[in-house]
């Protein structure tokens, strides 16, 4: 089985005699020395070492996560690299010195001066996942780097904005229709993601769309003997937001669902037979797989708030204190230790076609928390079915929660999109001409026609007295090309004209205007230069 080869962004000091000795050296070397950290294989975990929290994993991933074979691109700050290497020899520690000790074996097969954008992590060992980031490396490496530089520049878009979306925390892509503003906003999630796939989700919005879907609401299921009931369950955004908040938390010590797993195996073993030291009461499990006690019950949710050490708003906790104690004496229920917050790791929720939901009522009471100055608890609200929750937990959308709509300017629904909404957005136009670079990247040697004849189409719409760049064509209808052998006809006539007799239907000289629009898509380069030359040879005569 071939080896994976994994690469790794490691930051470099800013001065050249270490980067020139490093070259020399064939080597690569950390500076850990403000943290007082020896050689890392006398540590047995990452938890042991001297440093802070954010910092003890990018670490340890150097000494035991960088493998001989894998590829190492040195970066100074965020946005250059000047070196790309295989690495020939894994971590060794040089004790001599007192500064640049950690070190790997390096052989250095480029150097000198790259720009890989401004999105780019700042912590000193990084693995890169990204794909566009990653490409560029290989093509460096095999000498099709000034081949791709179009590429890298037209992604350069994405970039920008990326940078909107960090600044803004939600953004509206907003344009003509088949501008690509869905593939975009997959793309800058991606670029915000470092490619993780579990840290993006995505819903597209319609007429029937409502809070259920998106928040919470009763839903039927069945209860295992035919029968139907209504249970509450969390809509596709709030489980999203849970996710990103559970992945905020780093370190800590909490083993309560295995000690509890292992309590409830052992009641179901026992038929209603079970006692507990502190009971003389037989206990078993309801039907929400709760520990009971006659009528007395002791529900998970509130034996883990006392865990925590939590208010559970019980008046006597009597039942929760002998299942709590009884968890730590038979089945390994740890103290518990509250993890520390970290709030790097992002999470992209995309909404495509926001504008065709009713809005107001698909986010309810989240109008109040979605708005980026809200994010985090301070922006927490008891939701619709607060008084059908277990605990009285409000909810919020975490810090590293960010959102991407989409829109069509030319959509009716345009107009009823809620104003209290709109001001918690940042609306950026999608143009058709700022998404060319799609043609390029999906039909190669006839990208060139298919831009000339969809610029020339859309000059001719901005020229229509009832038209504006609002209905513009964009590119994404282009790419019917291939679904047609790149018949231009047949893009024509199966999907550009049926459009554009919907956005001239009533005018004045429909059918006049219409001839006109396809001239200008039949408008080549070639006729265009024929039509100059001859304009230019009346002009002489």
């Amino acid at each position: 089985m071939e080896n994976i080869v994994n690469f790794w962004l490691i930051a470099i000091p800013t001065h050249k005699g270490i980067w020139d000795d490093f070259i020399k050296n064939n080597k690569l070397s950390i500076d850990f020395s403000n943290y007082n950290i020896s050689d890392l294989f006398k540590y047995n975990n990452y938890r042991e070492l001297p440093a802070g929290d954010k910092q003890k994993k990018f670490i340890w991933q150097f000494a035991h996560k960088i493998k001989v074979g894998d590829i190492v691109i040195a970066k100074k700050g965020i946005s250059k690299f000047y070196g790309i290497g295989k690495v020939i020899k894994s971590y060794y520690y040089e004790s001599s010195k007192e500064k640049f000790n950690h070190s790997i074996g390096v052989e250095w097969l480029k150097i000198g001066e790259w720009n890989m954008g401004n999105n780019t992590n700042r912590h000193t060992v990084y693995w890169d996942r990204n794909s566009e980031r990653i490409n560029l490396y290989k093509s460096i490496l095999n000498g099709t780097y000034r081949k791709n530089i179009e590429k890298v520049v037209m992604n350069k878009n994405i970039n920008d904005y990326l940078d909107k979306l960090k600044k803004s925390k939600n953004l509206i892509l907003r344009g003509a229709p088949g501008t690509g503003k869905t593939y975009l906003a997959k793309e800058v999630a991606k670029e915000l993601t470092n490619g993780n796939e579990d840290q993006i989700d995505f819903v597209q919005f319609h007429p029937s769309y409502d809070y259920t879907d998106f928040v919470e609401g009763l839903r039927p299921v069945s209860n295992g003997d035919g029968a139907i009931e209504f249970k509450l369950q969390d809509g596709i955004f709030k489980q999203f937001c849970q996710k990103a908040k559970e992945a905020q938390k780093t370190g800590g010590q909490d083993n309560f669902d295995e000690a509890w797993a292992k309590l409830t195996d052992a009641i179901n073993e026992k038929q209603g037979q079970y006692f507990f030291p502190r009971s003389s009461v037989p206990a078993s499990l309801n039907s929400q797989g709760n520990v009971k006690f006659d009528s007395p019950v002791a529900t998970k949710e509130k034996v883990y708030l006392l865990y925590k050490g939590e208010d559970t708003n019980l008046k006597y906790e009597t039942y929760q204190n002998i299942v709590l104690d009884h968890m730590k004496e038979s089945y390994g229920l740890c103290d518990y230790v509250s993890p520390t917050i970290d709030t790097d790791k992002k999470f992209v929720f995309i909404i495509d076609e926001i504008n065709r939901g009713e809005i107001s009522k698909i986010f309810g009471e989240l109008f109040f928390s979605i708005d980026p100055g809200y994010r985090g608890e301070e922006g927490c609200v008891s939701t619709q079915y607060a008084n059908l929750h277990e605990t009285d937990e409000k909810f919020y959308i975490p810090e590293n929660v960010y959102i991407i709509g989409t829109m069509n300017d030319i959509d009716r629904s345009v107009d009823t999109f809620d104003f209290a909404m709109r001001r918690r957005f940042r609306f950026v136009e999608v143009t058709a001409e700022s998404q060319l670079y799609i043609l390029d990247e999906k039909l190669g040697e006839y990208a060139e026609e298919a831009k000339t004849r969809l610029r020339n189409l859309n000059v001719a719409i901005e020229n229509v007295q009832e038209l504006n760049s609002h209905y513009h064509i964009g590119p994404s209808y282009f790419l019917k090309l291939k679904d047609v052998d790149f018949d231009y006809e047949l893009l024509w006539s199966d999907y550009l004209k049926p459009l554009l007799e919907d956005y001239l239907r009533g005018s004045y000289e429909e059918a006049e205007t219409l001839d006109t629009l396809k001239k200008a898509f039949d408008l080549t380069n070639n006729e265009q230069t024929n039509q100059q030359e001859t304009g230019d040879n009346d002009a002489d005569n």
